[in-house]
């Protein structure tokens, strides 16, 4: 018979802190409930992380990560619309109701805050990545690259209203903002 290799503790951490911030919220949910879901003691818990904000921390890394994973899987898109398309699909994933990085940011609205800094970080290198892919385009790049994230913002947030059973059209929207910068 078999057995499971069972994740390490702190992956076990993540993995449950993971699911309930993005579904619940970092504010509600507690360190011991995270400790008991995952299976490890306190002093385990503390050793991988001094404190919540840590986990919080690193549960943003992670989303980070596996957004630019996605994002480059099989490789990286080769221009702004194969960017898009792959974003407005990750936006209308089944299991996609909204972007944890604005809802982590709404639970901590203080923009000096470690927690709201890593927000913007994330959503400054997704800026400067769709502005990147704008370099061939006769436009103000870094106008229209934080128009197209306000639309991807958007689109995540029109998830979180209505709900996975409404398909969130991202790229049309985004194309439409770099229409009116060509035309401008």
């Amino acid at each position: 018979m078999r057995t499971q290799n069972k994740p390490g503790p702190r992956q076990r951490i993540l993995e449950v802190a993971d699911r309930l911030f993005y579904a619940d919220g970092v504010r509600v949910t507690g360190t011991e409930k995270i400790m008991s879901l995952s299976e490890v003691a306190k002093a385990t818990f503390y050793r991988h992380f001094e404190s919540k904000d840590d986990l919080v921390l690193a549960y943003l890394d992670q989303r980070d990560r596996s957004f630019w994973q996605y994002l480059d899987d099989p490789a990286a898109p080769g221009d702004i619309h194969e960017a898009l398309a792959r974003i407005e699909r990750l936006v209308n994933l089944p299991e996609v109701t909204s972007c944890p990085f604005l809802r982590i940011a709404s639970e901590y609205p203080d923009t000096t805050h470690p927690i709201h800094r890593r927000v913007i970080e994330h959503k400054v290198k997704l800026r400067d990545y769709l502005a990147e892919l704008l370099t061939l385009y006769p436009v103000d790049k870094n106008a229209a690259a934080a128009m197209i994230l306000g639309v991807i913002d958007g689109a995540l947030s029109a998830r979180m209203v209505y709900g996975t059973s409404k398909e969130i059209p991202l790229l049309s929207s985004a194309e439409a903002v770099l229409k009116s910068f060509r035309s401008a």
